[in-house]
C-alpha cells in the first residue's frame, strides 16, 4: 500500500463526483449491452420460427452459449461499478479528512509539506503562530511550536495512511474483478469452474437461502461466473430479495427480453390457430351463432385469446419503455419482473440515504406500472427538493395481485397474499444497503395498497421501515390503532409519530363506507394526519391526484420520505 501525498488527497476529495459518474457510466453501458443482446435473441427467435434442421439447432445452441458468455461478462463489469459505489465513498471521506486537516494546520500558521511533514515557521514566537499563547517566553514558545507541529503531523500522517488504505482496498477489488473479466473473456464459450455449493444448487441438491440477509451474505462471496450460472439455472434469481439491486436489474432486463420473445411466440401460435371460415360452411345458418362448436363462437374464443396475449406483450414492452425512460438523470432499476408483476426503482436503493416504496391499490397491474413509476419519480424529486444533501430512491412495487375492480376490492384476500412479499422486500432492502449508516425507509401506500401495508405490519408479521404513509385508505383491515402495527425499523419513535395518513376533502372515497376496519384518517386511530388538497365537491379524479406536481400532498410526502418531519403540514 502506498500513502498518497497531500496534493493527491486534495485532488481525490475535489473530484469525488468522478467516482459516481464512472459507476453510473458503467451501469449505463451494461444496460446498453443488455438491450443489444436482447435484440439479438429476439432476431434469432424470429428466425427460428421458420428455420428447422441440424443447422438451425446448431445456430440456436451457439446463440445460447453466447448469451451465457455475455451474461458472465456483463455481471463482471457490473461488479466493477459495485466496487466503486461501495468502496469509493471511503476513499472520498478519508481524502476529505486529509484536506480538512491540511487546511486547518495551514490556517493555524504551520507549514505543510506534500508528504505530510508539518513544521513550525522559522519566526515562531509568543503569539505567533496563533496557537502559541502570547504569555509564553521566547524559548518556551519555540518549544511549544515544535511540539504542536509534531502533533499536527501525527494527525495528518494518520489521515494520509487511512486514505491510502481506502484507495488500496478499492484498487484491489477492481484488480480482482478485472482478473475475473479477463478469465471470463478467455473462456467465453467454455465452461467456467464453479464452487461446490453453486454446483449443488444447479444440480438440485441444495437451494439458495430464502432469508434476505443470508442470501446477501452468500451472494457477495460468489464470483461473477457463479452469479451468471445461477441465473442461467433459474430466471427467478433476479427477483430474490437480498440480491443487490444492480445485479437484479441486470438479470431482470435480460429476463424481460426473454419474456417478450415468449409472448411474441405465443401470439404467433394463437394466430396459427385462427378458425378458418372455409371449414364452417353452415356458419350463417339459423342457430349457428349460439352453437358452442360453431364458427362464430370459435372465432370469439380465439379473439379473446389473441387479445389477451397481445395485451400481455404490450405490458412487457411498456415495462421496457418505462425502465428506459429515465428522468433528470435518475436511473431506473428493474428489481422484479415476471409475467404478471414488476418493481421498478428510481435511483439505487442500495446506495440511497432515503428509500420509499410505493404500494398501489385496486386495478394495479403490469400494464399500468408506467403511472406508478411516474409517481415514484415525483416522490424522489419531492424528497430531493426538501433535502438536497441526501439521495432518495423510490420503488414502484407492483409485486402483488391487486384486486382488479371495486367489487373484488372488498375482499381482504389480496392483501393477505401481498403482505409477505412486501415484508420480504423491506428486509431485502436492509440486507443489501451499502454505506456506513442505515437508510431511512418509508412505505407510501394508496387506496387498497394501504390494506396491504397494514396487513404486512399486523399479526405475526413485522415491517422493517421507519415510516408508513396511508393515502386515501378504505380502512386498514385488522389494526384498530397505530399500536397494533409492528414496525421494526431502527427508529425508536413511538408509532404515533411514525404512522401517517391523508385524504383529500374532494376524494370520492370519503363517500364510501369503510369496508376494511379502522380508518387511519380518524383521530382515534392515532396516526399523524397531514394535509392534502381541499377541492370543492367530490370527484373520482381526486382519488388519484395526490401525486400531482406542486400539490401539498406530494410536498408532504417528500418531507416524510426525507425525514423532515417538522416541516410536514
Amino acid at each position: 500500500m502506498s500513502t498518497p501525498t497531500v496534493s493527491q488527497a486534495r485532488t481525490w476529495a475535489s473530484n469525488a463526483h468522478f467516482l459516481s459518474t464512472t459507476a453510473t457510466g458503467i451501469d449505463t453501458a451494461v444496460d446498453t449491452f443488455d438491450t443489444a443482446m436482447n435484440d439479438v435473441a429476439r432476431s434469432v427467435a424470429t428466425t427460428m420460427d421458420s428455420w428447422r434442421g441440424d443447422a438451425a439447432e446448431a445456430s440456436q445452441a451457439r446463440t445460447d452459449s453466447e448469451k451465457q458468455a455475455s451474461n458472465r461478462l456483463a455481471i463482471t463489469i457490473l461488479d466493477i461499478a459495485d466496487a466503486i459505489t461501495r468502496l469509493g465513498p471511503d476513499v472520498v471521506r478519508s481524502s476529505e479528512v486529509v484536506r480538512n486537516w491540511a487546511n486547518s494546520i495551514v490556517r493555524n500558521g504551520f507549514l505543510v509539506a506534500d508528504n505530510g511533514t508539518v513544521t513550525a515557521p522559522a519566526d515562531s514566537r509568543p503569539g505567533h503562530p496563533i496557537a502559541i499563547p502570547a504569555t509564553m517566553g521566547y524559548e518556551e514558545a519555540r518549544a511549544f511550536a515544535v511540539r504542536r507541529a509534531a502533533e499536527y503531523q501525527s494527525y495528518l500522517t494518520d489521515a494520509l495512511a487511512t486514505a491510502g488504505s481506502a484507495d488500496a482496498i478499492l484498487a484491489a477489488e477492481i484488480t480482482k474483478t478485472l482478473g475475473e473479466l479477463v478469465q471470463n473473456a478467455d473462456r467465453a464459450t467454455t465452461v467456467v469452474p464453479l464452487g461446490p455449493v453453486v454446483r449443488d444448487i444447479i444440480a438440485g441438491r441444495s437451494r439458495l437461502p430464502t432469508d434476505p440477509q443470508a442470501l446477501n451474505d452468500f451472494w457477495v462471496g460468489l464470483t461473477s461466473a457463479e452469479k451468471a450460472a445461477l441465473w442461467d439455472h433459474d430466471r427467478g434469481v433476479g427477483n430474490m430479495d437480498g440480491i443487490p439491486v444492480a445485479d437484479r436489474d441486470h438479470f431482470n432486463r435480460r429476463y424481460l427480453g426473454e419474456l417478450q420473445n415468449e409472448a411474441r411466440g405465443k401470439i404467433a401460435d394463437i394466430e396459427a390457430l385462427k378458425p378458418d371460415p372455409a371449414q364452417y360452411p353452415t356458419r350463417n345458418a339459423p342457430g349457428e351463432q349460439s352453437n358452442p362448436n360453431g364458427y362464430r363462437q370459435r372465432l370469439e374464443d380465439w379473439q379473446q385469446l389473441h387479445d389477451s396475449a397481445t395485451a400481455d406483450l404490450a405490458a412487457l414492452v411498456g415495462l421496457q419503455n418505462t425502465v428506459a425512460a429515465e428522468s433528470d438523470g435518475r436511473k431506473r432499476y428493474l428489481m422484479k419482473v415476471d409475467r404478471r408483476h414488476a418493481a421498478v426503482a428510481v435511483n439505487n436503493p442500495d446506495t440511497a440515504d432515503n428509500v420509499a416504496t410505493f404500494v398501489p391499490g385496486t386495478g394495479a397491474n403490469l400494464g399500468g406500472i408506467g403511472g406508478g413509476v411516474e409517481r415514484a419519480d415525483r416522490m424522489a424529486q419531492a424528497a430531493a427538493d426538501v433535502d438536497k444533501s441526501s439521495e432518495t430512491a423510490t420503488i414502484a412495487w407492483f409485486g402483488y395481485d391487486a384486486p382488479p375492480g371495486l367489487i373484488e376490492a372488498g375482499a381482504g384476500v389480496y392483501a393477505a397474499r401481498g403482505a409477505e412479499p412486501l415484508v420480504n422486500l423491506q428486509e431485502g432492502l436492509r440486507a443489501t444497503h451499502e454505506g456506513l449508516g442505515r437508510s431511512h425507509n418509508t412505505i407510501v401506500s394508496h387506496s387498497y395498497g394501504t390494506v396491504v401495508a397494514a396487513e404486512a405490519a399486523s399479526g405475526r408479521r413485522e415491517l422493517n421501515v421507519d415510516d408508513v404513509v396511508f393515502v386515501a385508505s378504505p380502512g386498514l383491515g385488522g389494526p384498530d390503532d397505530v399500536g397494533d402495527l409492528n414496525l421494526t425499523g431502527p427508529d425508536d419513535r413511538p408509532n404515533s409519530q411514525r404512522v401517517w395518513a391523508t385524504v383529500s376533502t374532494d376524494d370520492v372515497i370519503n363517500l364510501v363506507e369503510v369496508v376494511h376496519g379502522a380508518d387511519p384518517h380518524d383521530s382515534g386511530f392515532g396516526a399523524r394526519v397531514f394535509a392534502s388538497e381541499r377541492g370543492p365537491g367530490v370527484s373520482l379524479e381526486a382519488h388519484s391526484d395526490y401525486w400531482d406536481d406542486d400539490s401539498v400532498s406530494l410536498l408532504n410526502m417528500g418531507r416524510i420520505i426525507a425525514g423532515k418531519y417538522g416541516d410536514v403540514q
